[in-house]
């Protein structure tokens, strides 16, 4: 059974991408949304952060992605 989501190793890491990819040029970009997602994540109330999975995040993956549009830019 395929468990990717529109290409994307999950629905969660697709997400990532939907919302914050077309503003990446590179993988520090990633990287920073990444920190800015895990500080927004800790303040949020514990009921609201139990309808998220972020641990299913694949950052390397979406690294990779950005590392990919800035060898084609």
């Amino acid at each position: 059974m395929d468990e990717t989501y529109n290409g994307w190793t999950n629905r969660e890491s697709w997400l990532i991408n939907l919302w914050f990819g077309d503003d990446w040029t590179c993988v520090d970009d990633v990287r920073a949304t990444r920190e800015w997602v895990e500080e927004q994540f800790e303040g949020l109330e514990s009921w609201i952060q139990d309808f998220i999975y972020q641990d299913a995040i694949n950052w390397a993956e979406l690294e990779e992605h950005a590392r990919e549009l800035e060898e084609s830019a």
